[in-house]
């Protein structure tokens, strides 16, 4: 399920476009067509009622998809919109999302959301903000999509070839982009650390005791 924005980024706009929504209406249209043409009696509501819940429960989960299609360049406010999905994602797909990767995941969000409001001070280190785009359109969509795509039990559990689970591989990459996200964060801020310690220097040497003294 592609992501997208306003009513149906909401939990009831996600609901009534997904494919459990779509082919249980689908089964509850084709009781409604049953009791048209054939009756139904009188408990026909009650089993278009049931032909929906049929439908919805045999429907396929709809796969998660958080890229909103941004590529290189992108501005900062297509930058913190893709941010935004990733947060709702959070909510969203609460239950597939583990307490552990929860918590990395939202220092991640946290710190990027504070590097992209700063996104002009990157301009002089391109390197930097290159690493932060792909993090934010690429990287960090990409590792939660695959993870909750998942079947719980699967992630988990399951490993391959006796490797890592996926819940063993998530936390590893939120683990990195966590140290990379906060490393340019503090870069960021280390400026404005530099030019406060600039202005404390130029006051002391401005308004220093000599020239207090009377």
């Amino acid at each position: 399920m592609a992501t997208s924005s306003g009513f149906w980024a909401t939990a009831p706009g996600r609901w009534l476009g997904s494919s459990k929504n779509i082919l249980g209406s689908v089964f509850a249209v084709g009781a409604i067509g049953a009791q048209l043409v054939f009756g139904l009696g009188v408990l026909w509501p009650a089993i278009v009622g049931a032909s929906y819940l049929v439908g919805a429960l045999v429907a396929p989960r709809d796969r998660v998809d958080l890229r909103i299609g941004l590529g290189a360049g992108a501005s900062a406010d297509d930058l913190k919109e893709q941010l935004k999905v990733l947060r709702r994602a959070m909510k969203g797909q609460a239950r597939r999302l583990e307490d552990d990767a929860n918590t990395i995941l939202t220092r991640i969000l946290d710190a990027l959301d504070e590097i992209v409001v700063r996104w002009n001070d990157l301009a002089s280190a391109p390197d930097q903000r290159h690493v932060v785009e792909r993090m934010i359109i690429d990287y960090l969509p990409m590792s939660i999509q695959t993870y909750v795509n998942l079947p719980r039990t699967f992630a988990l559990q399951s490993r391959v070839e006796g490797k890592k689970t996926a819940h063993d591989e998530l936390i590893e990459q939120l683990g990195i982009l966590d140290t990379e996200s906060d490393r340019i964060r503090t870069a960021v801020y280390t400026r404005d650390v530099d030019a406060l310690s600039d202005q404390s220097r130029f006051l002391r040497e401005k308004f220093g005791r000599s020239e207090l003294e009377l």
